[in-house]
């Protein structure tokens, strides 16, 4: 069977050095982008131009339903302006923190990198959103498909304002507040894509404090009756500490690329059972002082309860993955069971995991 027809929902994790680039191909064969960092090695823009967008579903008319970049940081924004030349990948809703609505506003003098390009990065990243309105949305879902097991994602956001009272004087730390958390269950199966939120972020949307939005879809025909708001305004859409403490968390993608600046100790409070069951790290090689260190918890038993995973063909039992050595991931999930992770350094050879 092509993998265009699988009910499995198939996420994608690149290796692009310390950076996130994800893809997340879900049951009904949406696509979603997480996030667009790159490498001199590998171009994930490109891979997911040329070889999954063809076979997606067209939502709306665009080949992928929707562009999530968490926040405009160097290492989740490199490739933004793929989103805009070039048609496959030019999204029906784009979701980033930007200027466009009261209360919501980045303040851009506190987005700064002194490398080089990041001023030309960061207009490539503003201009996605000069001719369009990307409010915070999820998909609006209008059709009668369903899973057998239910298939719901939302997103997490903490207006930039409340960052700035959170983190007055530290600029990066600001940024990485403003992340979008994206969470997905498919059945059984459960992930968060937290970005870079920091710890004082994380605690304040886990409280479900002022200046949280949420936004939410699930994927069944009553959906749209039964919460017609749920897509574009925050209401009573599920918090997301409410989720993890429901359904526990499957794989956690490491916050802030595992670095220990972003641990955060109230969400394992969150989760049932205490911990994921098994631990994504998006990282480089740590070759100097200034690479930062890996949080120890994300790489002992209390990071994670294990997971059963396939590096380069071989078994191995994990608390945690890491794009370090090179190696891209697929998670699949099938909605019943535990996920099925393998890592491959040719992300080609993922494919002869797909059923």
């Amino acid at each position: 069977m092509a993998w265009q027809y699988s009910f499995e929902s198939h996420i994608w994790i690149f290796s692009v050095g310390r950076g996130i680039a994800a893809f997340v191909r879900t049951g009904l064969n949406y696509g979603i982008i997480v996030d667009m960092a790159s490498s001199d090695e590998f171009s994930p823009a490109d891979f997911i131009r040329n070889v999954l967008c063809k076979k997606l579903t067209t939502y709306k008319e665009c080949r992928i339903a929707q562009a999530i970049l968490s926040h405009p940081h160097r290492d989740h924004i490199q490739q933004c302006d793929y989103l805009a030349k070039d048609k496959p990948l030019h999204p029906y809703l784009l979701t980033c923190p930007n200027d466009l609505k009261a209360g919501e506003k980045i303040d851009w003098d506190r987005i700064s990198d002194d490398r080089a390009g990041f001023a030309e990065l960061l207009e490539s990243y503003q201009s996605l959103f000069e001719k369009r309105t990307p409010g915070l949305q999820t998909i609006e879902y209008e059709t009668n498909r369903q899973l057998a097991s239910q298939l719901e994602y939302g997103i997490y956001y903490l207006d930039p304002p409340v960052c700035g009272i959170l983190h007055p004087p530290a600029d990066n730390e600001y940024g990485n507040a403003t992340s979008i958390m994206m969470y997905l269950r498919h059945g059984n199966n459960t992930i968060l894509f937290p970005g870079d939120m920091t710890p004082e972020g994380m605690e304040h949307v886990l409280d479900g404090d002022y200046g949280v939005e949420k936004r939410y879809t699930v994927f069944k025909p009553s959906f749209k009756r039964e919460h017609p708001e749920w897509h574009e305004n925050t209401s009573n859409q599920p918090s997301l500490a409410a989720l993890l403490g429901t359904y526990g968390l499957s794989i956690l993608v490491a916050p802030h690329h595992g670095l220990e600046s972003c641990y955060s100790q109230d969400l394992y409070n969150a989760i049932k059972g205490g911990k994921p069951q098994l631990v994504v790290i998006s990282e480089k090689r740590h070759t100097s002082e200034t690479d930062g260190t890996i949080h120890k918890n994300y790489q002992s038993d209390s990071g994670a309860s294990r997971l059963n995973v396939l590096v380069d063909g071989t078994q191995e039992k994990r608390i945690s993955v890491s794009t370090a050595n090179g190696h891209h991931i697929l998670i699949v999930f099938n909605g019943t069971g535990v996920p099925k992770v393998y890592l491959e350094k040719d992300p080609m050879d993922l494919f002869r995991y797909i059923n």
